[in-house]
């Protein structure tokens, strides 16, 4: 599931924010000043920031710098209507997008699926190679292999295997991939045997192309999955 974090200073607007986030399948986390902002985005380790710029102790400019220095998860701006020249820091600093107060939140709702559309088709694309002694994946030009042997995975095979390897330290809920592999925001029952699905044809494969029936990717009940990798064939 999408962790949000809210900061607004303004507390009828940032619970109101939550409610309606939750009630559209998001986690939410909160902050109501610029200090709480930068330890709750340490605590919970969010996958995109709602922020506003007007904050007690912390300003909205100062929280941005402050995660830009350690991630560059999508970061949504809060501006007051006629900011501009804010709005203009706010994005060359490193902001995602904007949206302008007062908001409809059918408009907040899309920009938030932009841009962690953009940001999923960063993180499943970028140039750098995943491997480690069982595959070898090129996000370049979408090759894997597992001992050397090349695999023949689909396009959706191949994100979700990425994802999985590049999470490999914890277990990766279903609702998450049906997120970040699939875009879809919803968690619905029908969706999850998507996934099932998915990860049955790829263990298959990586299976026959390390020639043992040793498991590569695992699934814990009622949660999601997670590669093990060459551990996996080290027990």
């Amino acid at each position: 599931m999408t962790k949000i974090l809210i900061v607004e200073d303004e507390a009828g607007l940032r619970q109101g924010l939550e409610i309606n986030l939750r009630m559209e399948n998001y986690e939410t986390v909160l902050a109501g000043d610029g200090e709480e902002a930068i330890r709750v985005f340490h605590a919970e380790s969010p996958d995109i920031v709602l922020l506003d710029l007007m904050l007690p102790k912390k300003s909205g400019f100062e929280v941005l710098d402050h995660i830009r220095k350690f991630s560059k998860i999508p970061v949504l701006l809060l501006t007051a209507r006629g900011q501009e020249t804010d709005k203009v820091r706010g994005l060359r600093g490193g902001a995602d997008d904007y949206i302008t107060k007062p908001f409809g939140l059918q408009e907040l709702f899309a920009r938030i699926d932009a841009v962690m559309r953009r940001s999923d088709a960063t993180s499943l694309t970028t140039k750098t190679i995943c491997e480690d002694t069982l595959i070898k994946l090129d996000p370049s030009t979408r090759e894997a292999s597992a001992k050397d042997q090349k695999l023949k995975l689909s396009p959706k095979e191949f994100d979700l295997l990425m994802y999985l390897f590049r999470n490999k330290e914890r277990v990766v809920p279903r609702d998450e991939l049906l997120s970040r592999v699939w875009n879809y925001r919803v968690d619905l029952n029908l969706n999850s045997r998507t996934v099932d699905t998915h990860v049955t044809r790829l263990r298959r494969k990586l299976q026959k192309a390390v020639g043992t029936d040793a498991a590569v990717i695992v699934a814990v009940a009622k949660i999601g999955y997670r590669y093990l990798g060459e551990a996996s064939n080290a027990a």
